[in-house]
């Protein structure tokens, strides 16, 4: 008996401690919707159901992402098609799953530059990164089509959109998930040099272990991996709840509601496709393909295991890639030309470094006059409040995100009332303090997804994200009694508002929404102010 309540303890607490197994993910990038499945892992508990306890690292510029598992600063990573020149290399690498069939990485230029064909652009600029291997997709799409390094001007990229559009460079390497919404968003045209359309397909966004990691772990390891797919199967079923999940808890990059919901969008069609319906597969045929091209390129001299390459409970689908006629051709022209380019690499970092580094500050001045300039069309400058144009583009978006996805909003319109006597009685500067403690007091009541906006001298909007009219009602109540209980001007006179509320309807636009929100707010004016209609 003695002996069997020992055995059941030690059971208890080895359940216990794998109950709670803390394991680190490092991203390859910033926060966006190109990670969402590990967020909606994490946030919807799927992780926590496995006995996992996850944190999540952000990238963070200057950091290695091939030694990061070897210097145990996490235990899985997010990788490119390259982790198979790092295996070459004798890495410990083992490629878990992949969330990108189809790479996003592509060449992107503005119609308006008559660069239609690849062939265009030769001697334009071009901002890469200066990693051979992870824009080995483009090199050999470009190679390709007989367009070398020392036919074209590689500048350091900025990552900045603006040099594009200002045509400080001709084409710059991006993501079809991300430059290429925020053009639209512009109404600015653009073309797209996809290495997938000229045979150049790899994956993108690899999650990876060590073999030594899952030989010590494999249950935790298996665990990992059928969660992770179970939160991207759940993502891309689900993007607009998605994009607000990010958008609420995951924005370092203050990207719009609108934005992240493209993305998701966008990168479902690259995770998922007509020949793919299983989210994460890594095929060796296809790898091989891969590995051809490196080998070609000379960034790999030797082939690999790409059996103990794929994790072994991987969802495999089988392919038949097959080098066509044209393919060989293709990649013994690059083999002859492309061991030239790494000695004309070399050359060119050199006489260009004095220059990047002048390049560099001015850069970085473009960016703070361009961050201020931003500042000044969106934010009111009286009480720091988004202003009316601002306004304008955030109803748009989310009576976008209504008719698409069926997600609601409250529109909150407010007005100080009698505020002309506080102007007339005490002056514009006693009013501009009303106006600016006003906005502090409305910005401390409501969430950090409400967006308030300054539309008129004493008028203001609120807009509930995903809030239904039963609950806004609370909050406007709320919004107005503070206001009533902590806004005075001279003399200790109590300053009150009076509110107009409405839910989003089917078939509202811009103009139908504001319309009745206003007429609602003349009701409560009507009716003795400092009170709510809805």
């Amino acid at each position: 008996m003695y002996l069997m309540r020992i055995i059941i303890l030690l059971f208890l607490i080895t359940n216990y401690i794998n109950a709670n197994q803390k394991i680190i993910l490092q991203l390859s990038w910033l926060h966006q919707f190109q990670s969402a499945g590990y967020y909606i892992a994490k946030e919807k508990g799927f992780y926590k159901d496995a006995g996992i306890d996850i944190e999540i690292n952000e990238f963070q510029f200057g950091m290695n992402l091939s030694t990061v598992l070897e210097e145990k600063k996490a235990d899985f990573a997010i990788g490119r098609s390259s982790l198979l020149i790092d295996k070459a290399n004798g890495k410990d690498v083992v490629a878990i799953f992949s969330a990108y069939q189809d790479s996003p990485l592509m060449l992107l230029t503005k119609e308006d530059s008559n660069i239609k064909s690849l062939k265009d652009l030769k001697n334009r600029n071009i901002m890469l990164t200066t990693d051979a291997k992870g824009t080995a997709s483009i090199l050999a799409m470009l190679s390709s089509h007989q367009i070398y390094l020392d036919d074209i001007n590689i500048q350091k990229h900025t990552f900045n959109l603006d040099d594009l559009i200002n045509g400080k460079t001709d084409a710059m390497g991006s993501y079809l998930s991300n430059e290429t919404v925020r053009l639209s968003e512009k109404n600015i045209k653009y073309r797209v040099f996809h290495p997938k359309d000229y045979g150049f397909n790899f994956y993108d966004d690899i999650l990876f272990t060590t073999s030594s990691f899952i030989k010590q772990n494999p249950e935790l390891t298996k665990d990992f991996y059928e969660a992770t797919v179970k939160g991207w199967e759940y993502a891309f079923n689900n993007i607009g709840e998605t994009a607000q999940l990010i958008f609420t808890k995951y924005n370092t990059q203050n990207k719009s509601l609108f934005q992240l919901v493209r993305e998701g969008e966008i990168l479902k069609e690259l995770a998922i496709n007509e020949k793919i319906d299983t989210i994460g597969s890594l095929d060796e045929n296809k790898l091989q393909k891969i590995v051809d091209v490196y080998k070609i390129m000379g960034l790999m001299n030797k082939d690999i295991n790409l059996e103990e390459f794929i994790y072994e409970h991987n969802n495999k689908t089988v392919f038949n890639f097959k080098l066509t006629e044209k393919e060989i051709f293709i990649y013994s022209v690059l083999f002859i030309v492309l061991i030239g380019i790494a000695v004309f690499t070399i050359v060119y970092i050199s006489i260009r470094r004095k220059w990047l580094i002048t390049t560099d500050a001015l850069q970085k001045e473009i960016k703070s006059k361009t961050r201020q300039l931003k500042r000044q069309t969106y934010i009111d400058s009286l009480t720091g409040s988004k202003n009316r144009k601002a306004y304008n583009e955030k109803i748009k978006e989310h009576l976008s995100l209504y008719k698409r996805y069926g997600t609601k909003f409250t529109l909150l319109f407010f007005d100080i009332d009698d505020f002309k006597k506080v102007n007339d009685i005490y002056g514009h500067k006693i009013g501009d303090k009303v106006l600016i403690d006003l906005v502090k007091i409305v910005k401390s009541t409501t969430r950090n997804n409400d967006f308030l906006f300054r539309v008129g001298g004493e008028e203001f909007i609120i807009i509930l994200s995903q809030t239904q009219l039963e609950s806004a009602k609370v909050v406007a109540e709320h919004v107005r009694e503070t206001i009533e209980n902590n806004l005075t001007s001279m003399n200790k006179e109590i300053v009150t508002i009076s509110i107009g509320l409405t839910e989003v309807k089917e078939n509202d636009d811009e103009d139908s929404i504001y319309t009745r929100a206003d007429m609602l707010l003349y009701d409560s004016k009507k009716q003795g102010k400092n009170r709510v209609s809805y």
